[in-house]
């Protein structure tokens, strides 16, 4: 009897211990899903300040050249004559009117076709639907024809 209780102690000590190691991984498993997750954040919060710096110097940026556009409108305004790099802005900006006026061109024609095509097909559909109405027609009216040449063949057809 006095070896058998120390054997029963270890036996009921291993449930134990096996749920020991499985709650140290899940906790291992879960650190490493924290550790990852805080630097992710950390990247994101990174990445958040550089697009908000990006974000700040294109608005001073806008802001800067909306100042100059109109210092350039009362320039012109007030009978002042345009210098080279004006005029090549003039020049690229009728350029641009020019390719918009294009595009805008091209799409409306291309619209056009689209609606045509969408119409061909609309047509070509219900002209399918028509064919195979007039061939099930067909089809019964063979059937029906056939069955007077060769009469019933059984009872069911009677």
């Amino acid at each position: 009897m006095g070896r058998e209780q120390p054997r029963e102690i270890h036996v009921s000590h291993f449930p134990l211990s096996f749920a020991h190691f499985f709650l140290f991984v899940n906790i291992h498993s879960l650190l490493r899903r924290l550790v990852t997750l805080i630097s992710q954040q950390a990247t994101l919060l990174a990445s958040n300040e550089a697009f908000k710096k990006q974000a700040e110097s294109a608005s001073e940026a806008a802001k800067k050249y909306m100042e100059e556009n109109e210092k350039l409108k009362e320039a012109v305004g007030g009978g002042v004559k345009l210098d080279a790099r004006e005029g090549k802005l003039e020049l690229a900006n009728s350029d641009l009117q020019a390719e918009l006026k294009k595009l805008k061109d091209e799409l409306a024609t291309n619209k056009q076709k689209l609606e045509k095509a969408e119409n061909e097909a609309l047509a070509m559909r219900k002209q399918s639907e028509g064919l195979t109405k007039e061939y099930d027609r067909l089809l019964e009216e063979h059937r029906k024809i056939q069955m007077k040449i060769d009469g019933p063949t059984d009872k069911k057809e009677e």
